[in-house]
C-alpha cells in the first residue's frame, strides 16, 4: 500500500491568473467519539493547514521535481472537524527559484481515523475549493530568488470558507500528474507562540524628500525577472516607497490596554500613518501572528527585520506583508515565516485602530536541546549558543543556506550543518531527506551528470547546475553521512546517480591531467573567486575533487575512481616541490608547452581547501604560514600578497582546517575574533561575511560543532563503527561538559582541568556496544589524565 490509500491530486480550473494561484479547500467529517485522526497532506508549493478555523501547521518538505513529500498531522478530535487547506502554487515566466520548483499547483489530502479507516479524501468527492482572489498575485518579490510578497485585500467574511461558510465553494478537478509520493522523515515545527518582548516606539512614518536609490534588493530582483516585472501592475509596487520612509514624532494619540492576557494598543493617527515598533532580544524565525480592530478602512503594512540601522532607525525592506482592510475585526497570520527581531506595523488609516501586540509562531527546527556544551568560558558559551540558534533557524525540512532570502537547499553549506545537526540536535532524518532531493534529479539531463548548485529550485535550462564545484562538496557529504548513519541501502541507491557524476567529472580531465575550464566555480566571497585565481585551472578545486572521489572510490570500491584520484593527487603534489610561502603557489595554474605552472596568486581560502582536501599535511613551513599568517587576526603579519577569506567559506574551512591540525588555542582565539564582534554589533545570529550588519547563514552551525568537537572532546558518533573519538583541549578552561546523542541513546562526557596540579578528571558514560577512541593533545603532555575515575597511560 502507497502513503495515500484512496486520496488523488486536485486542483481547481478557470482560475484568473497563470502565476501565483492561491486556493482554499475544505472538508467536514463527523467522529462519534473522540480519537486521534491523521492528516496526510501533499501540496504544491506550499500549504496552510486550519482545523475548526485555527491555525494547525504548515508545509510541506519540500523536494525534487515530480514528486511530493507527505506530511501527516495526528489531531486529537471529536464531533464534526471542519478542516481548510490553504494551497498557494507559485510560478515566474523565467521559472528562477531558489526555495521550491514552481511546478503545477497540487493538493493531495486524505484523513483517516484511528483505525486507519479513510473518512476524506481529495478526488473522491468530499473536498471542495475557491479561489482566493483576496491575495493579490502580481505583486513584487521578496528576493532575486524567492517568491512574491504578501499583499491581502479583506474584509470580516474573506476567511469564512476556512469553516465551510460564504459562497464559492465548488468540486475541484482530478490531475492527471503521477506523482511520486516520499516520506517525510524531516521533523515538524512546533509553532509555539514567541512573544515580542517590548513595544519600542510609536512613530509617524513620512516619506522620503526626494526619490532615491530602490536598493540592491529590489534592483536584482528587477534585473534577473524583466519579463515578470513587466506583468506587475504599477499600483501594485510600493517596495522601493517603503524603504525610503522614515520615522518622525508620533503627531496622534494611543493608550494602552488589553484583554484576556493579550496586551494592546490603540491609535488614531495624527497628520501622516502611524507606526507601531516591537522588539525581542533574540532573532527568531516564524509567522507573525496579531489581531487588528479598523474603525475606517486600513491598509496596514507589517516590516520585520533581524536588525536596525547602524544609526538605530529602523529601515524599511522588501519583506513586506500588506493588509488592505475594510472595517473589522481582524485575525492575522502572515504566509510566510520571518527572521524577525523587529517589527514595524504601520496604520495607514483616518479611523481608530486597536492593535494586539504581535507574536511569532515558531516555524524552525523543533530543539529539544538534549545535545549540549557548556564550559567556564562565558564568551565560548555565548558563541556556541549563538551558532546552535543560527543552525536551528536554517533547518527545518532541508539544510538551508539562509531563512529568508533564499531559504534554499545550497550545497557546500549542507556539508557543514548536516554535521553540525548531528553533534547539536543529534539528528539524522534532516540529511536524508535533503541528500535524497539531490539524489532524485536526473543525471542525464543536469550538465556532466553534476548536481544542481541548490535543490529543491528552479532554472529555465534543467540542465544548468549552476556552481559546478559544490557537486564536489555532495560528494563529501554523501561520504561523511554513511559514517554519521551506517544507512547502506541508501548509499547503495544513491550509486547510478553518483555514477553520472563521476563520469562528467572525469571527463572535464585536460592535457593537464587535471579538471580544466570548470565553468562557474566557487572558492569564497573573496579576492579567490576573481577569475585570475580561477582560471584555465584552479588548484583549489582540483584538491577538493580529489577528495571527493577518493572518498567516493571507497564508498562504492571503485578501483578506477581510486587511480585516477591518485594520479590527480600525485600532479598536484609535484607541483608542490617548487612551491612554497616565497615562490609561485598561487590558486590558478595554466599548462604550457606541457608544463604545469601555477600563479602569483594564493588566496587563504584556497589554502584553507587545498590542506583540508588533504594537502601539504607533511609540508610544516606550509602549515606553519597557514596558522599564523593567515586567518582573520593572524598571529605573524600576514604577506600582503595573500588574499584575505571571508567567513564563506573559506574561514569556515579554515575553522576545521584548525581543528583537524590539532591548533585549538588558535582556534579558539579566532572564533572570538570572527564572533563576539558579530554577537557585539549583530543580531544574535551569524553571518555570510564578517563585514555585515546582519544574517543568519547555516554553515555557522559548524562553530558550535567545533567547539564541542575540540575544547570538551567529544566527537561526532560513528553509526556505523560504534565509535566515538574523545580528544579533550581544555584551553585554559577549568571545566568543561556536554552530551551527544546516538541511536542507542546518549552520550555524555564532562571534564574538570587543573593547570596548577596538571590533572584533568574525565567522566564518560556511553550506550551499551558503544566505545570510545581516547587521544591525548601534545599540550597535555606531562599531565595526570583521569578517565571514569583510571589513569590513562
Amino acid at each position: 500500500m502507497g502513503i495515500f490509500q484512496n486520496a488523488r491530486p486536485v486542483w481547481g480550473e478557470n482560475l484568473s491568473s497563470t502565476v501565483n494561484q492561491f486556493l482554499g479547500f475544505f472538508s467536514e467529517v463527523r467522529l462519534e467519539k473522540e480519537q486521534e485522526i491523521v492528516i496526510a497532506i501533499a501540496a504544491r508549493s506550499y500549504y496552510r493547514l486550519y482545523i475548526n478555523g485555527a491555525f494547525r501547521a504548515s508545509g510541506p518538505a519540500r523536494t525534487a521535481h515530480g514528486c511530493c513529500r507527505v506530511d501527516k498531522i495526528a489531531v486529537l478530535a471529536s464531533g464534526t472537524v471542519k478542516m481548510a487547506i490553504e494551497v498557494v502554487a507559485l510560478d515566474k515566466p523565467g521559472k528562477y527559484s531558489n526555495d521550491c520548483t514552481l511546478e503545477q499547483g497540487l493538493l493531495v489530502a486524505e484523513i483517516t481515523d484511528a483505525g486507519g479507516r479513510v473518512l476524506s479524501a481529495t478526488g473522491d468527492g468530499t473536498w471542495r475549493y475557491k479561489e482566493l482572489l483576496y491575495r493579490r498575485s502580481l505583486v513584487e518579490l521578496m528576493s532575486h530568488s524567492r517568491g512574491i510578497i504578501e499583499w491581502y485585500d479583506l474584509d470580516e467574511n474573506s476567511f469564512l470558507w476556512r469553516t465551510g461558510a460564504g459562497e464559492g465553494l465548488v468540486s475541484p478537478i482530478s490531475l492527471k500528474e503521477t506523482v511520486l509520493f516520499l516520506p517525510r522523515r524531516a521533523p515538524y515545527a512546533n509553532y509555539r507562540p514567541i512573544p515580542m518582548e517590548t513595544l519600542e516606539d510609536i512613530s509617524d512614518v513620512v516619506g522620503a524628500d526626494r526619490d532615491g536609490d530602490e536598493g540592491i534588493t529590489i534592483q536584482l530582483s528587477r534585473h534577473m525577472h524583466r519579463t515578470y516585472y513587466e506583468m506587475v501592475p504599477p499600483e501594485n509596487q510600493f517596495l522601493k516607497a517603503i524603504r525610503q520612509e522614515r520615522d518622525v514624532p508620533f503627531s496622534g494619540v494611543y493608550t494602552l490596554g488589553g484583554t484576556n492576557g493579550v496586551k494592546s494598543i490603540t491609535l488614531q493617527s495624527g497628520a501622516q500613518p502611524a507606526a507601531v515598533t516591537f522588539g525581542r532580544k533574540t532573532t527568531e524565525l516564524g509567522f507573525i501572528d496579531f489581531t487588528i480592530t479598523a474603525e475606517k478602512d486600513c491598509c496596514v503594512d507589517v516590516i520585520h527585520s533581524d536588525h536596525l540601522h547602524f544609526t538605530g532607525a529602523f529601515k524599511g525592506n522588501t519583506y513586506v506583508a500588506r493588509y488592505s482592510l475594510k472595517p473589522g475585526n481582524y485575525h492575522l497570520t502572515t504566509f510566510e515565516p520571518k527572521l524577525t527581531r523587529y517589527i514595524k506595523i504601520i496604520l495607514r488609516t483616518q479611523g481608530r485602530v486597536t492593535l494586539g501586540y504581535p507574536i511569532l509562531l515558531d516555524d524552525a527546527y523543533d530543539d529539544a536541546r538534549n545535545c549540549f556544551f557548556s564550559c567556564s568560558d562565558g564568551e565560548l558559551n555565548a558563541i556556541y549558543e549563538a551558532s546552535r540558534r543560527t543552525l536551528r533557524l536554517n533547518t527545518l525540512d532541508i539544510f538551508m543556506d539562509c531563512p529568508e532570502r533564499e531559504r534554499g537547499g545550497w550545497l557546500c553549506d549542507s556539508q557543514f550543518s548536516a554535521q553540525s545537526a548531528w553533534q547539536m540536535f543529534g539528528d539524522i532524518s534532516v540529511e536524508r531527506d535533503f541528500l535524497e532531493n539531490f539524489m532524485l534529479t536526473d543525471g542525464t539531463k543536469k550538465w556532466k551528470g553534476f548536481f544542481p548548485e541548490v535543490y529543491p529550485a528552479s532554472k529555465a535550462d534543467d540542465e544548468d547546475v549552476g556552481i559546478t564545484t559544490w557537486s564536489f562538496w555532495l560528494a563529501v557529504q554523501l561520504y561523511d553521512y554513511y559514517r554519521r548513519s551506517g544507512d547502506r541501502n541508501f548509499i547503495n541507491a544513491c550509486e547510478k546517480r553518483v555514477g553520472y557524476f563521476v563520469e562528467g567529472l572525469l571527463s572535464l580531465r585536460g592535457e593537464s591531467g587535471l579538471l580544466e575550464n570548470l565553468p562557474d566555480q566557487f572558492v569564497d566571497w573573496s579576492l579567490s573567486n576573481k577569475a585570475f585565481c580561477l582560471e584555465p585551472i584552479n588548484i583549489p578545486n582540483n584538491c577538493l575533487a580529489v577528495c571527493a572521489l577518493e572518498r567516493l572510490a571507497e564508498l562504492y570500491d571503485k578501483p578506477l575512481w581510486k587511480t585516477t584520484a591518485g594520479e590527480m593527487r600525485a600532479i598536484i603534489e609535484s607541483m608542490d616541490n617548487s612551491a612554497s610561502f616565497f615562490k609561485k603557489n598561487g590558486d590558478s595554474a595554466a599548462y604550457v608547452n606541457g608544463q604545469l605552472q601555477r600563479g602569483d596568486c594564493l588566496s587563504e581560502a584556497g589554502a584553507a581547501y587545498e590542506i583540508w582536501s588533504g594537502f601539504h599535511l607533511d609540508d610544516t613551513a606550509y602549515i606553519n604560514g597557514f596558522v599564523n599568517t593567515m586567518g582573520y587576526a593572524p598571529k605573524y603579519r600576514p604577506s600582503p600578497n595573500f588574499g584575505k577569506a571571508n567567513i564563506f567559506i573559506g574561514l569556515i574551512v579554515r575553522f576545521d582546517v584548525l581543528a583537524r591540525l590539532g591548533k585549538i588555542n588558535t582556534l579558539v582565539k579566532e572564533l572570538k575574533d570572527v564572533y563576539l564582534a558579530q554577537l557585539r554589533d549583530g543580531s544574535g545570529t551569524f553571518f555570510e561575511g564578517y563585514s555585515a550588519f546582519s544574517g543568519c547563514h547555516g554553515a555557522n552551525g559548524l562553530v558550535g560543532t567545533l567547539l564541542t568537537n575540540k575544547v570538551l572532546g567529544l566527537g561526532q558518533p560513528d553509526e556505523h563503527a560504534k565509535m566515538i573519538k574523545i580528544a579533550p583541549d581544555p584551553c585554559g578552561l577549568r571545566w568543561a561538559r556536554g552530551a551527544a546523542k546516538c541511536t542507542d541513546g546518549m552520550i555524555f562526557m564532562n571534564y574538570r582541568a587543573d593547570e596548577d596540579a596538571h590533572v584533568l578528571d574525565i567522566s564518560l558514560a556511553l550506550p551499551t556496544g558503544w566505545h570510545y577512541d581516547l587521544e591525548i593533545p601534545s599540550e597535555l603532555c606531562g599531565w595526570r589524565i583521569l578517565l571514569n575515575g583510571i589513569a590513562v597511560q
